[in-house]
């Protein structure tokens, strides 16, 4: 359910699940953004593309925040930035919605990632349900896609729970740490989305 900002971390729009905080968050929260990726850094280069040193800097990532807030408002990106309610002074993930097409298709690409500390308690897949339940009732979506490497057992352990179906493999599909990686893709279909309740 979508409530007014209340963390710590000044956000300009806020969903809440049932242990966490989903923010659009505001250039100010710079400085906290950039702690996450600079703790999670090793961690998460086996699976993200790469990135030069500036990009783990808070002048980059302002900029970045700029304008995720510009494009939640212009509706062409959602990016979230997670908090746990019980800790709201530090970011332990992202999930962001992304390549936003409509007309006939109505559909949009997902990715995320966690912080090494949060792993296996299940924040993620708490925070995609709930995330993708805003996706499909506000922004209309009527299919979600998200792309996994099929040695990322984890990922595809979590998506697979939140209802999400392998659709095929698409080779040599993203550039990740220096590589072109195999991804499965998955799906989430709104099946409801021609209810007139949903599309209203």
């Amino acid at each position: 359910m979508f409530i007014k900002p209340s963390n710590s971390i000044r956000s300009v729009f806020d969903l809440r699940s049932d242990r966490l905080i989903l923010s659009v968050l505001s250039p100010s929260a710079a400085d906290k953004v950039t702690d996450y990726l600079a703790r999670n850094r090793v961690f998460h280069e086996p699976f993200h593309q790469l990135h030069q040193d500036a990009y783990y800097t808070t002048y980059i990532q302002k900029q970045y925040l700029r304008s995720d807030m510009n494009a939640f408002f212009d509706k062409s990106q959602c990016g979230f930035w997670l908090i746990k309610q019980s800790d709201p002074d530090r970011i332990i993930g992202r999930l962001a919605f992304s390549g936003i097409i409509r007309g006939a298709l109505q559909s949009c690409l997902m990715g995320y990632h966690l912080d090494k500390d949060e792993v296996g308690k299940g924040y993620m897949a708490e925070a995609i349900i709930c995330a993708c339940r805003y996706m499909f009732s506000t922004w209309k979506m009527h299919r979600i896609q998200a792309d996994i490497m099929p040695r990322n057992e984890r990922s595809i352990k979590t998506i697979e729970r939140c209802g999400f179906v392998r659709s095929g493999l698409s080779g040599k599909y993203m550039a990740i740490n220096g590589k072109w990686e195999d991804h499965y893709m998955y799906a989430l279909i709104n099946d409801n989305y021609f209810n007139p309740e949903i599309i209203r």
